[in-house]
């Protein structure tokens, strides 16, 4: 990885890395993508392919929604509240 991208994901993950730390993680970074590449050279072609580790289990994907809310609830819930409105906090200040 190159120094600017550590950067990039540095500043998405509101994080302040002083440049020996930048240089720690691409050393980090290397090792992880090295190690990658290696497990992707291993031939994997005689293995079945799983599509959950657990045997005999039912993946049930029916959606369950309800319409009806409670304020009541959603407002205890909230960090604040202004006049029967949930007020909410902007989560992250980085710009994509």
């Amino acid at each position: 990885m190159t120094e600017e991208q550590i950067k990039h994901l540095a500043r998405l993950a509101e994080l302040q890395l002083s440049e020996d730390e930048i240089d720690e993680m691409k050393k980090e970074f290397d090792a992880i993508l090295w190690f990658v590449g290696r497990l992707q050279q291993i031939p994997t072609d005689w293995v079945e392919k799983m599509y959950t580790p657990i045997e005999n289990v039912r993946l049930d994907y029916t959606r369950k929604t309800s319409t009806q809310v409670n304020q009541e609830d959603l407002l205890r819930n909230s960090p604040q509240e202004v006049e029967d409105n949930m007020i909410v906090i902007k989560s992250s200040t980085v710009e994509h």
